[in-house]
């Protein structure tokens, strides 16, 4: 964050300056019309050049304003950008270790608001809390032009009404907040409500979430009528204290120093008038702030993080094969021992099944021979090669997955399966679609494979489907399928086990199954049971499938 705001310097440098011409031009108001009224008639042309520079003032406002507007808003945009994009570089370099401390949603929000709010911090929140400070001070200033007593009446004044703007803007505030967080509390209990309204009609709950219900309404309705309160007192409150004010000023004026002049009346009457808009914006953007800045520190956790993948370091392989060897190998995720002692050997242009229980380890074995995540010890080799001194990129490009949790891009039905790899045609897609029965799918879309898609439009199996065609379009030396028949019908599950054998015919294959129709035909089963291998069987034996499924 630093090396944006140092990189923007002269930016927010420009930013600051144009503030203080515009609140020195606005605060030169009153000043120009005391002037006026105080004006002596027998000087030549006087009142002439005091509507010009009135007419001058205003003209040089509207430019300012305009100039400030435009360099804030075009700075704001920049910062917005560079802060986005180095925070999604930032996180689009972690390794799988450092994803998992957080989610989706955790991370969605640091790219999105929390951006915006530390973006509108600088350029928008603190912008607006100098402008106002700085026009305040200007009016102080500009109230000694007209008499000391006076200034000192308006300065009083201007810190009464300041702390009844603090202290009721932070009431109305908490209020406020207090406000959203019921609203927050009832729409889950609606969504509770319209989600499981199948369990609340069998259990009889109506009245227990009616109840509920109407308990939250009532907590939101006192801090409603708070929160009413807070802001209908302040305003009155403030307009008593100015015009206690006035009448201490004017009683001054007519019964004490009878010398003052009507334009410094006029001029510090302004100004305590015109006091109190300024004061409750700068303490209503405190409020801001601390949102603001818990943004920032959210932001700037992320961008510590320093768990960072380097996928071009070490040996480059480009065509990767060979027998897949396990030794001894052990992982943890955090403090949780996953795998123990796991050793086994792959054959190169073997189909193997692995298979267990769920949460034996099946898929973590995927995991960490693609190096998604580190081993605790032990060794992998990959035709004789540590797979820990080659370089990742070449690992991943040489090994195609398919996980067991299909993912959709928004994007064309196209480029969800050869995910921008050019090479791929129309004609190859069709083909392998042809051969699992997939391309009918195509057909009822209107554009074909041009189709934009959506989630919703696709059934679980269809978008098991399009995860197959990418692994099986992306020619790789090693496939791995994790559970690739669970959510399709048998006719379909037939012709894949045939593709699959026929990929063996070239590549390596990796299994990942609990059924017994994805075991059958395997060159070798590697039963896992409590993160070890159990058993490893050969296509000869009949395993005893019941026992791990």
């Amino acid at each position: 964050m630093n090396d944006i705001l140092k990189k923007n310097a002269r930016i927010l440098l420009g930013v600051g300056m144009i503030l203080i011409v515009v609140n020195v031009l606005s605060s030169a108001h009153p000043l120009i019309m005391k002037q006026i009224l105080d004006i002596d008639i027998t000087v030549p042309n006087a009142l002439l050049y005091l509507f010009f520079s009135y007419f001058l003032i205003h003209l040089l406002l509207l430019i300012s304003k305009n100039a400030r507007n435009s360099i804030i808003n075009k700075a704001m945009a920049k910062i917005l950008k560079e802060l986005r994009e180095k925070l999604f570089c930032h996180v689009l370099k972690w390794d799988m270790t450092t994803y998992q401390k957080y989610n989706s949603s955790e991370i969605y929000t640091r790219l999105t608001a929390d951006v915006e709010n530390v973006s509108n911090l600088f350029l928008g929140t603190l912008q607006i809390v100098l402008n106002n400070m700085i026009y305040i001070i200007t009016m102080v200033v500009f109230m000694f032009f007209a008499d000391t007593t006076l200034a000192l009446i308006g300065g009083i004044t201007i810190l009464l009404t300041g702390a009844v703007s603090y202290v009721f803007t932070h009431k109305v505030a908490k209020s406020n907040k207090a406000i959203l967080d019921k609203r927050d509390k009832e729409n889950r209990q609606y969504s509770e409500m319209y989600n499981k309204h199948k369990l609340t009609f069998l259990f009889g709950l109506q009245k227990k979430n009616q109840q509920r219900l109407c308990q939250t309404l009532d907590e939101e309705l006192i801090y409603r009528k708070k929160y009413i309160f807070d802001k209908g007192v302040a305003y009155p409150l403030a307009l008593t204290i100015q015009a206690i004010a006035i009448y201490l000023l004017l009683t001054y004026v007519f019964h004490i120093n009878t010398t003052i002049s009507l334009g410094s009346i006029y001029l510090v009457i302004n100004y305590i008038q015109n006091c109190r808009a300024p004061l409750n914006e700068i303490f209503t953007q405190l409020e801001e702030i601390q949102s603001s800045t818990m943004s920032l520190k959210r932001i700037n956790k992320l961008l510590k993080e320093q768990g960072k993948e380097d996928i071009t370091a070490g040996e480059a392989v480009p065509n990767l094969k060979g027998n897949i060897e396990f030794e001894n190998v052990c992982m943890e995720y955090g403090s949780n021992k996953v795998l123990h002692n796991i050793s086994f050997t792959i054959k190169e242009g073997n189909k193997v099944t692995i298979a267990g229980k769920t949460g034996v380890g099946k898929t973590t074995i995927a995991n960490i021979l693609m190096r998604l995540y580190p081993i605790t010890s032990g060794k992998i080799k990959i035709g004789d090669k540590n797979i820990e001194k080659i370089r990742i990129e070449d690992i991943r490009k040489n090994i195609s997955y398919i996980s067991q949790t299909p993912y959709l891009l928004n994007d064309t039905l196209k480029n969800n399966i050869t995910l921008g790899e050019e090479t791929i045609t129309n004609e190859q897609i069709e083909t392998a679609a042809e051969e699992i029965g997939f391309k009918k799918v195509f057909d009822k879309f209107k554009k074909g494979l041009d189709q934009n898609i959506e989630k919703n439009q696709l059934s679980y199996g269809e978008l098991q489907m399009i995860a197959f065609l990418r692994a099986i379009l992306h020619k790789a030396n090693i496939y791995i399928f994790d559970e690739p028949t669970s959510n399709i019908d048998l006719k379909t599950e037939d012709r894949i086990q045939k593709l699959i054998d026929n990929i063996t015919k070239e590549s390596t294959v990796i299994i990942i199954a609990h059924r017994k129709s994805t075991i059958e035909n395997s060159d070798k089963i590697i039963y896992l049971k409590d993160g070890q291998v159990d058993m490893i069987v050969n296509k000869e034996f009949n395993p005893p499938f019941t026992n791990y499924a």
